[in-house]
């Protein structure tokens, strides 16, 4: 019973709170919906007064298209600077998306308003010598990465979705063989001057439980380790430094947001949806919960926590039927791509 409490806290949180309203209203889907594409070249406005002729376009909506919960210890390796690949965000390159980030413990920062780019730093407070400091695991955001002049170059030596072929891989060992770059995690050594870019915009908040972060799909992120915490505190304080190391875990939430039209990618892959029946692979998100059931659920614009439309009384057997079946089409998938790595030599 208290599973079943829960997860149908983080139901709420991630379908029926104002989590969903907020990404929808980032994605301008509010003003698509009722203004029409031309109007996303305005400035950002609704129509007070619509015309009488005015239709409101109802195909307009917003779907989970990815939840994940992630948790990070005191191990030394992270996820370097990258954007989420099609594993965690499975739809084509294309289509608009927003994170929620949910903070599910304090992640206190002490440096958070002196890495604030220079135009927007208020001052430089260092952290207080006078007190034990514990190191956290945290999450750091590179400003302005999504719209950077030299993205491009990034998405190629992450093999970002940007790089897939458009009809996808055709088996494991051609994803190993056509996908670009080092791999999504190791723009570190793969393009060094790349990550010092990233890490001039470096952002990282002073983090409570039950903080949301909205990021654009396409912002570069990564994971600050506590060794990294650490370092930054000893170069601080040096000896001064009366330092704690906490065997806590430190959780957080992920809910990827995309519309409804966004379209899962072709091809060989590990999505769900697509495991469970191969015909899903290239239709948008509606028309996958259309024909198969709520793999995507529906959030915005009509949905109330009562409401039993868009296929929501579909989670049961969603849950308890088709997902373990794509599970283990699932871990057959990685199987072969392991194989094929271990062949192939790739990242």
């Amino acid at each position: 019973a208290d599973d079943d409490d829960t997860m149908s806290a983080f139901r709420h949180l991630a379908m029926y709170s104002k989590i969903p309203r907020v990404a929808a209203s980032l994605l301008r889907l509010d003003e698509l919906r009722v203004g029409g594409a031309e109007h996303l070249n305005l400035p950002r406005q609704l129509p007070d007064d619509p015309e009488p002729n005015h239709t409101v376009d109802d195909s307009i909506n917003l779907r989970i298209c990815r939840d994940i919960f992630l948790t990070k210890d005191d191990d030394d390796y992270a996820c370097g600077w990258h954007v989420d690949d099609t594993g965690f965000w499975p739809s084509i390159a294309s289509d608009p998306g927003v994170n929620a980030w949910i903070a599910l413990d304090d992640m206190p920062y002490q440096w958070s308003r002196k890495k604030l780019p220079k135009h927007l730093a208020t001052d430089d407070e260092q952290p207080p010598t006078n007190q034990t400091h514990t190191a956290v695991a945290t999450f750091a955001l590179s400003l302005g990465s999504h719209r950077a002049p030299w993205r491009q170059e990034a998405y190629e030596v992450t093999g970002s979705t940007h790089t897939l072929p458009p009809e996808g891989f055709l088996s494991a060992a051609d994803m190993i063989k056509r996908r670009s770059g080092k791999g999504t995690c190791n723009i570190k050594t793969s393009a060094p001057h790349l990550y010092e870019k990233l890490e001039e915009n470096k952002i990282v908040y002073d983090i409570k439980k039950g903080d949301v972060i909205f990021h654009d799909r396409w912002l570069f992120h990564r994971t600050v380790t506590v060794a990294e915490y650490e370092k930054q505190l000893m170069n601080d304080l040096g000896e001064s430094l009366k330092l704690e190391r906490s065997d806590k875990i430190f959780r957080r939430y992920s809910i990827r947001y995309s519309p409804g039209s966004a379209r899962v990618p072709p091809g060989y892959g590990v999505e769900p949806s697509v495991l469970y029946n191969a015909a899903n692979a290239n239709r948008t998100l509606d028309e996958i919960v259309e024909s198969d059931g709520p793999w995507y659920p529906e959030v915005w614009p009509r949905l109330k926590e009562n409401d039993e439309t868009d296929n929501i009384g579909g989670l049961v057997d969603l849950v308890h039927e088709k997902m373990p079946q794509a599970e283990i089409a699932r871990d057959e998938r990685k199987k072969e791509i392991r194989m094929a790595l271990k062949k192939g030599g790739g990242p």
